[in-house]
């Protein structure tokens, strides 16, 4: 309690008891200690949040439309969401590397910049996550949004 303030809890309500208070309610002491500022900052505080949750949310809804072979009314978790877009990734990535193989990609290839060492690494480290993911997304999950999933590991093994 540095400079005579109180401190604000996200979960002390106005008008509550508590020990740190002295038996005082917040606000009806002298100015300037816990008036209405700490509601202005939670509203503040609240909003921000809000915003974030909703900028997180649109970006995964925009995510699972980018995630192919899905019904409409399929609901899909955060989670599930995650593991689905890494999972096609991981299959767009193993088309790429057939096509390289037959020579069919280099007008792609073309436009893409010269990758240094750490792109490399973090690359590969990218794929042994992603062959590890499909790995292990091989085994049966409980649900009606994991088939994808065994779609996508099916064309890998072709």
């Amino acid at each position: 309690m540095e400079g005579g303030r109180v401190p604000e809890y996200a979960n002390g309500a106005p008008g509550m008891d508590h020990s740190h208070y002295g038996g005082v309610p917040p606000g009806s002491g002298p100015p300037g200690l816990g008036g209405p500022r700490p509601v202005k900052r939670r509203g503040t505080a609240n909003r921000k949040e809000r915003r974030r949750t909703q900028s997180i949310n649109s970006a995964f809804a925009e995510l699972r439309e980018c995630i192919p072979n899905v019904p409409a009314d399929t609901k899909l978790s955060k989670i599930k969401t995650l593991r689905l877009a890494t999972s096609y990734i991981a299959y767009l990535m193993d088309l790429l590397a057939k096509d390289d193989q037959n020579g069919e990609a280099e007008a792609f290839k073309a436009e893409i910049k010269k990758t240094d060492v750490k792109e490399e690494k973090r690359k590969k480290e990218l794929n042994e996550i992603l062959k590890s993911t499909v790995s292990s997304n091989d085994k049966k999950t409980k649900g009606r949004t994991g088939w994808p999933q065994h779609v996508w590991a099916l064309e890998l093994k072709q």
